[in-house]
């Protein structure tokens, strides 16, 4: 039987890119608590999902330039995510409305998106730009990728109060004549933190550690903050799990990193749903 150490250590400390990968999801847990969570409140997963795949047409461009260079991707990526972030803005009226806008978005910019990358790549090319590449992050990646989640979380930390009363009561700002634009601020960080996500993860699986994540620590009830370090750990504790399963199992990493983070979702949403069943009883009884 496999020791403890072998099991979960071993990979890490033998193997440098499984260190490197770790450290990036270390900075991507943070930066996706944070900003997941925001979301969740904001009851904005679509237009997370709808964003994170408008990062698709930007990276084709960029890969049509300079092939699969990470800053060309990262750069295309971040013009088109602000570019639909700006035209999903526009888009007004009953929700309805809003919603069948961000889908209409949402598969013009994946379906554009590949088409461009299949016109002068191979299939590899485009499951790359799909599912990205969590064990070749290199150097540059992991530098690029710190410096973005570094940047996002002190204009959170800087903005935070705005940010979170906004998630809540946005009618407030609102009322007390609030002029930064701190919707349009959130939406760019959003873009921001996709496109540092997309390294590892895709376009298709970006948007999946931002939501679920954030999806499992709102199901315990807690405040903003609290609800912001839950999310980072259920995303680190995610990251940790999906990386030893597609080592010792042979499996992609973004999937199983996305899996292990809806394992952890679908646990507390079921534990505290018990809860909130058996709280009336035990209280009946005492």
């Amino acid at each position: 039987m496999m020791s403890a150490h072998a099991l979960i250590v071993e990979p890490f400390e033998t193997l440098a890119f499984m260190r490197a990968a770790l450290v990036a999801f270390l900075a991507l847990a943070l930066t996706n608590g944070v900003i997941g969570t925001l979301l969740v409140l904001r009851r904005m997963s679509l237009d997370g999902d709808v964003l994170g795949h408008a990062v698709m047409p930007g990276a084709a461009i960029g890969f049509l330039y300079a092939g699969p260079s990470p800053a060309w991707l990262s750069l295309g990526g971040l013009a088109s995510g602000f570019a639909v972030a700006a035209l999903a803005r526009l888009i007004t009226g009953e929700r309805a409305r809003h919603d069948a806008g961000l889908v209409a978005f949402y598969l013009v910019a994946l379906s554009l998106g590949v088409v461009l990358v299949a016109w002068r790549g191979s299939n590899v090319d485009v499951m790359r730009v799909l599912f990205g590449t969590v064990l070749a992050i290199d150097r540059r990646a992991l530098v690029q990728i710190a410096v973005v989640s570094s940047v996002i979380v002190l204009v959170v930390a800087a903005l935070y109060r705005p940010l979170a009363v906004g998630a809540f009561d946005p009618a407030f700002l609102r009322a007390v004549g609030a002029r930064a634009p701190y919707e349009a601020v959130f939406l760019a960080l959003v873009v921001l933190a996709l496109v540092a996500s997309f390294q590892a993860f895709g376009t298709l699986l970006a948007v999946g550690p931002m939501l679920l994540p954030a999806a499992a620590a709102r199901c315990w009830g807690l405040g903003v903050a609290a609800s912001m370090a839950l999310a980072t750990g259920f995303g680190l504790a995610a990251s940790v799990a999906g990386l030893l399963l597609s080592y010792h199992g042979n499996l992609p990493s973004g999937p199983a990193i996305v899996l292990a983070a809806g394992l952890l979702f679908g646990i507390s949403a079921a534990a505290t749903n018990s809860w909130r069943r058996l709280a009336p009883m035990i209280g009946r009884d005492a």
